[in-house]
């Protein structure tokens, strides 16, 4: 199991699916996954409390599907992967190419390069991920991605398979709609709707910063959106290496966990206020 931010240890999630509206009933921790293939810098965030890392492999057809849009294509390597993984008290999962025949190899490949588990991209069809659960054997933890179209479409049937994370992708879902803001998504419910269907399933979407950096829209919205809807992990990728010039990590992450128990104590005036708040500044991007 992926260790948690570190961990705040708010109240587990009731069995039942969380409302998308009005007062968020329960919540629990939010895990801070930092996206670093460098081992040396895994061991500078491992000592700031930081636990979970992924290690990117994707990058077929990536180039041409992200053409011209705002993205990172860094893929990592096996020995990226066997490095991270070798850090004490660092738990490394590897986010795979998108499913096709080169899965199997790639699967065998990263499990035996000392991931914990590993993420499906692009998902489109609940075959692929009957197909992908099949390769892992249970070996690992198992994730995937949500961001095309036709994954949000079979977001009920997805949730029926025994998966670990499930993460919500807003640029290549905003480039699987033909372009547009990333965070229509969150606007317009995309990004709820598969909240709602995973509600037994720890899920995250977006990415995390310092509380008071983010831009163009603020971290601290987007953290409070977080919190409503019961997320319980993101990803700390561009904009938190930016902001490490200016700050230190143990303050970025000190500061994401204040705020993030600020989040989980307001009452239902107060969601409701930040998200109509948040969603003035989406209406603006659009």
């Amino acid at each position: 199991m992926m260790s948690s931010i570190q961990t705040i240890p708010i109240v587990d999630r009731a069995a039942r699916p969380p409302r998308m509206t009005g007062t968020m009933t329960r919540a629990g921790t939010m895990e801070l996954v930092v996206v670093e293939h460098d081992a040396d810098r895994v061991r500078e965030l491992v000592a700031c409390g930081l636990r979970t890392f992924l290690v990117d492999w994707e990058h077929l057809g990536k180039d041409a599907r992200q053409r011209g849009f705002d993205t990172e294509i860094r893929p990592a390597t096996l020995e990226d992967l066997r490095s991270v993984s070798g850090v004490p008290d660092a738990v490394a999962w590897c986010r795979l190419n998108r499913f096709g025949p080169h899965t199997a190899s790639e699967v065998e490949t990263a499990i035996g390069g000392g991931a914990h588990g590993l993420f499906l991209p692009m998902v489109t069809r609940p075959a692929e991920v009957q197909s992908f659960l099949g390769l892992v054997g249970g070996r690992v933890g198992v994730g995937i991605l949500i961001e095309t179209m036709e994954g949000l479409a079979s977001v009920r049937q997805l949730a029926s398979f025994p998966l670990d994370r499930v993460y919500f992708g807003l640029n290549d879902f905003a480039i699987s709609r033909g372009g547009g803001p990333i965070f229509r998504a969150v606007l317009d419910g995309s990004v709820a709707r598969a909240r709602e269907a995973f509600a037994g399933t720890r899920f995250g979407f977006g990415g995390l910063t310092a509380v008071d950096a983010g831009y163009p829209v603020p971290c601290h919205r987007l953290l409070e959106e977080m919190a409503r809807l019961q997320c319980d992990f993101s990803f700390l990728r561009r904009s938190f290496r930016r902001d490490l010039a200016t700050r230190p990590a143990a303050a970025i992450v000190a500061g994401l966990e204040t705020a993030w128990r600020g989040c989980l104590s307001r009452d239902s005036a107060a969601i409701e206020r930040d998200h109509a708040a948040l969603c003035g500044i989406l209406r603006g991007l659009a």
